[in-house]
């Protein structure tokens, strides 16, 4: 093996997904792509929705999964349709459908010797929780619904980060314009009593100065710095925000905002650094 390369939310956009995949070196042969130098591809999930070609997005990636020319762990826009498929099957578009038994066969989670893979929080007691649970399993999807769930709380942490709520007084909009109550953390540092703006992924320049005490609801583990690189996604960063924090990369710049499509040269022996990300 000479490699990875980690390529972020594709969120439907087959033709950026190609785009990105010939500048990695990626060869383009029977519906598939290979690399002449045995490069694999690991996608961080969210591969479908909001984009213009879903569909396409899956049928390419599910070639070079089932060939070995890939690795992909869900993301949350995965695990929502398994989600409603198993609660109503006949809810989901015809298209999809014939796609679900292999987003079932995806993981949650992924760990090499090197690095790991998860796609929005590597939180240890939810990995240890959820590493014994099978997707194809529908009454362990039941029991991710159910509101009291231990599962439910593992798979939004791993999904969907550790996400903390707003004081009333404070107005906090992602980057689709939509006014939510809660904020992402940064959920491999340490936790502190006090939170502002600084502690927010993406970071709020808006309240780098104001503070409110952590709610008792906050999981937050720390990721010592010694520990493997992880790669994850689902942050729809902004250009000015860094994708790297110490062994920590997002490779998701938000490609539906920025039609930027995000990507990270990993190669076994070389230090995190900037010259490692990619973009179309």
């Amino acid at each position: 093996m000479n490699g990875y390369d980690i390529i972020g939310d594709v969120h439907g956009y087959a033709l950026l997904l190609k785009i990105l995949l010939k500048q990695l070196g990626y060869t383009a042969k029977e519906n598939s792509y290979f690399h002449p130098l045995g490069r694999k591809i690991v996608f961080v999930g969210d591969l479908i929705n909001r984009g213009p070609d879903s569909i396409k997005v899956l049928s390419l990636i599910r070639k070079m999964h089932t060939e070995k020319q890939a690795f992909c762990v869900l993301g949350n826009h995965e695990f929502r349709l398994i989600q409603n498929f198993v609660k109503k099957p006949s809810s989901i578009d015809r298209n999809l459908v014939e796609f679900i038994p292999w987003i079932k066969s995806l993981p949650f989670f992924l760990e090499f010797p090197q690095f790991r893979v998860v796609h929005a929080a590597w939180h240890f007691s939810s990995v240890e929780k959820l590493k014994n649970q099978s997707v194809k399993d529908d009454n362990f999807i039941f029991s991710t619904m159910l509101p009291e769930s231990e599962f439910k709380k593992s798979v939004q942490i791993l999904l969907q980060g550790i996400q903390v709520t707003l004081p009333q007084n404070w107005s906090y909009y992602d980057r689709f314009g939509i006014k939510r109550e809660k904020a992402r953390m940064r959920w491999w540092e340490k936790e502190r009593n006090n939170i502002n703006g600084s502690n927010f992924f993406p970071k709020s320049e808006k309240y780098i100065h104001s503070s409110f005490k952590k709610n008792a609801e906050l999981e937050i583990e720390y990721y010592p710095k010694s520990e493997k690189p992880v790669f994850v996604g689902h942050y729809c960063l902004p250009p000015k925000e860094p994708k790297i924090n110490d062994n920590i990369i997002c490779v998701d710049g938000c490609v539906t905002c920025d039609k930027v499509l995000w990507a990270y040269r990993y190669n076994n022996d070389r230090v995190i650094n900037e010259d490692g990300l990619i973009s179309t």
